[in-house]
């Protein structure tokens, strides 16, 4: 396996900065420079948890060494039972220096979040859609028909 998944409970069991906040723990330890970058994308990462596009896409973190982590977040009823279920990360992805993160987001926001990321090197967004195809088919009674790659979907 070349990546480990995580589900973390957001809203309404976590506010949004809590949430990154949660998440924020899963990657690196408190106090390390490290932490700090996380902790300076934190309403930027919030406003991405807020609009849920974290629920439909995931955060993807690429570390200096070791496998690449995949961070969705669960709203809503799903939160609640997300919370019980949630596991730590065996070895903290950002705790060395050389990571990269690609955060989802809706392409309505994508130029204003990249605007706010600009100052925070190894930190991306990413249009929520990428890599994700739809194909259009014609129906046996001659309507057109759209089909979902779910393989695409699974790609960072």
């Amino acid at each position: 396996m070349n990546a480990v998944a995580r589900t973390v409970a957001a809203v309404p069991v976590r506010t949004s900065v809590q949430t990154w906040e949660a998440i924020a723990g899963l990657l690196a330890p408190a106090g390390s420079p490290e932490r700090d970058r996380l902790d300076a994308v934190t309403n930027i990462a919030a406003i991405l948890i807020t609009a849920e596009y974290t629920r439909q896409a995931p955060i993807v973190i690429m570390p200096a060494s070791g496998r690449r982590v995949r961070i969705r977040t669960a709203h809503g009823m799903d939160a609640i039972d997300a919370l019980d279920g949630e596991i730590p990360l065996a070895a903290s992805p950002c705790a060395e220096p050389g990571w990269t993160m690609s955060l989802p987001c809706g392409i309505d926001d994508i130029d204003e979040i990249r605007d706010a990321l600009s100052g925070h090197p190894g930190i991306d967004v990413r249009d929520l859609t990428d890599g994700i195809t739809v194909e259009e088919t014609v129906s046996a009674s001659g309507t057109a028909a759209w089909s979902v790659n779910y393989d695409e979907m699974e790609r960072p």
